[in-house]
């Protein structure tokens, strides 16, 4: 891992080895994105996906992300490469113009009650 993602989960590199991407999920993590991530990758294709994640603190952030595989000369993966954004502040500011134009917006509101269970 490099240091941005170290810096946007909060971990440290010694405390990461050995472990998965898995330790960012949690209870708001939409688990119908990361089957469609497995899908793509079965399927030799680019993954896109938005999904909650959390920091070691517990704290919630919408990741967005790109993956995709390497592949060696026998036609088997050999790395995967994951390009991963925290668009949570840029996301809160296209919500909070939905919620001026409709007060009632489900997913507005669904997006900030994540945050606020900090």
């Amino acid at each position: 891992m490099n240091s941005a993602w170290l810096k946007m989960s909060g971990y440290g590199r010694d405390e990461i080895k050995g472990t998965t991407p898995r330790i960012l999920q949690g209870k708001h993590t939409d688990h119908a994105v990361l089957t469609s991530l497995k899908e793509k990758l079965l399927n030799r294709e680019v993954f896109h996906g938005q999904t909650w994640n959390y920091r070691k603190s517990g704290e919630p952030f919408l990741m967005n992300w790109y993956c995709y595989a390497i592949y060696g000369e026998r036609s088997q993966p050999i790395y995967y490469v994951a390009e991963q954004e925290d668009v949570t502040e840029l996301e809160a500011l296209r919500m909070k113009q939905r919620l001026l134009i409709n007060p009632c917006d489900a997913e507005a509101l669904q997006f900030f009650s994540v945050l606020r269970r900090v």
